[in-house]
């Protein structure tokens, strides 16, 4: 995939996302983009471009990531759920922030896809710049024209 091309079927599955679990799609997207590389990297094998962790009893692959503990980052192996295509990742990872009580600062802003960004920082992603990276990602491309 191209960095800065969000394909037909990756804006498809944010919106259905979107439509299931009414997470914004633009959120969606710029996490695909930021945790995946634009689709290029993601564990082998693993249709995970989230960097969703598995729990024990999932399908898993194994993989190293990067993860900023007590400011320092640190490359780290990690179970990573393994999902059968990429649709169904998108699913997951709507329903997990849909769900998941550690989400419910960002649910309360789900109107405002940059508000909902910011709250993820400190809860999705360990890297300090999350949210300001995820903004820049919707204002660049325009991404909020994708929500409802």
């Amino acid at each position: 995939m191209t960095a800065g091309v969000f394909p037909p079927e990756i804006i498809a599955a944010a919106q259905a996302s979107q439509k299931r679990w009414n997470i914004p799609a633009s959120v969606s997207l710029a996490q695909w983009a930021l945790e995946s590389a634009w689709g290029r990297s993601m564990p082998s094998q693993s249709n995970n471009p989230f960097g969703i962790k598995a729990r024990l009893g999932q399908p898993a692959v194994t993989a190293e990531t990067c993860e900023v503990v007590s400011g320092r980052t640190l490359r780290l192996p990690q179970r990573f759920r393994q999902f059968p295509d990429l649709s169904s990742a998108f699913d997951e990872h709507g329903r997990l922030l849909a769900t998941a009580r550690v989400y419910g600062p960002a649910r309360a802003v789900r109107h405002d896809g940059r508000a909902f960004a910011r709250a993820l920082q400190g809860r999705y992603a360990t890297d300090p710049g999350y949210a300001v990276h995820l903004i820049a990602l919707i204002d660049a491309h325009d991404l909020t024209r994708f929500d409802g």
